[in-house]
């Protein structure tokens, strides 16, 4: 089953993003984008991801994922590059009945993040069924030229 959805608020929770590499800076950014508040659970961190938490953008907690690394979060992104953590991180999620993309296997997660391309008020997200965010990505790119 699909549902495409647009999250407008997640007051007094937050995004969980687990692993502090390229991808979970991709995610951060997005969801920082979105003026979601972040919280990154990483031993270490990107030269960006360090830069947003010096700044106060994200909260930056200097460790391994542990127990109670998901309390008070709305959604979670498991995002390291190990996949036993990655699992971990999922399957925690999952005994919350929190939203989880697991980036190195989609299945484990219940939701994917779609292509998006922002122009003034609006908000274009693109996605697929097949699990190719290539064509995704594509697609995103026409739509953004086409709005300028």
């Amino acid at each position: 089953m699909r549902y495409p959805l647009t999250m407008t608020s997640l007051s007094g929770r937050i995004a969980v993003v687990v692993g502090g590499g390229v991808v979970g800076e991709r995610k951060v950014r997005s969801l920082l984008a979105g003026d979601v508040p972040v919280r990154l659970v990483s031993p270490s961190a990107t030269e960006q991801i360090a830069a947003w938490a010096e700044s106060g953008e994200i909260e930056w907690t200097r460790r391994r994922y542990q127990d109670g690394d998901l309390d008070n979060a709305a959604i979670v992104f498991a995002a390291t590059s190990v996949r036993a953590v990655n699992r971990e991180v999922g399957e925690a999620a999952h005994r919350k009945n929190l939203l989880i993309n697991v980036a190195d296997a989609p299945a484990e997660g219940n939701f994917h993040s779609p292509a998006v391309t922002r122009h003034e008020d609006l908000i274009v997200s693109v996605s697929t069924y097949t699990g190719q965010p290539g064509i995704a990505t594509s697609a995103r790119d026409r739509i953004a030229a086409l709005l300028g």
